[in-house]
């Protein structure tokens, strides 16, 4: 075989491996993104879902409230509902910790700018990130 084939052909093949590889790497990346964005989609339909299971919560508080006030009810219950409410606005923190776990960038505290998330520093105000 001519050494000038083989030579390119040499080049095709060593191109082509690395295309494959970098193709394979953009895949998995691409993957772990997909996982990362359905995880941050859970939780943040479990986030919506405490919201709402609070908001009826204060609304029973309210109504009870009200009876108190025309003298149609008893404060009885309300010390329960605070704590209910205390116990799912802590757990509506864990999950919005839990969203910031899987992002892949953060926002700079001084400027606003998406940062990612190995950043040390911002890239735009140089402000040094967590």
């Amino acid at each position: 075989m001519d050494r000038n084939v083989k030579t390119l052909l040499e080049k095709a093949r060593a191109t082509a491996t690395y295309a494959a590889e970098k193709a394979t790497q953009v895949a998995d990346a691409a993957s772990r993104m997909a996982g990362d964005m359905a995880m941050q989609t859970k939780l943040n339909l479990q986030v919506f879902d405490m919201n709402s299971e609070i908001d009826a919560v204060y609304k029973e508080i309210g109504r009870i409230v009200y009876l108190v006030h025309t003298g149609e009810g008893t404060d009885e219950g309300l010390d329960d509902r605070f704590a209910q409410i205390d116990e799912r606005l802590a757990k509506v923190a864990e999950l919005k910790a839990a969203i910031a776990d899987c992002r892949t960038t953060v926002i700079c505290p001084q400027c606003g700018k998406e940062c990612g998330r190995d950043d040390a520093y911002c890239v735009r105000c140089g402000h040094k990130l967590s």
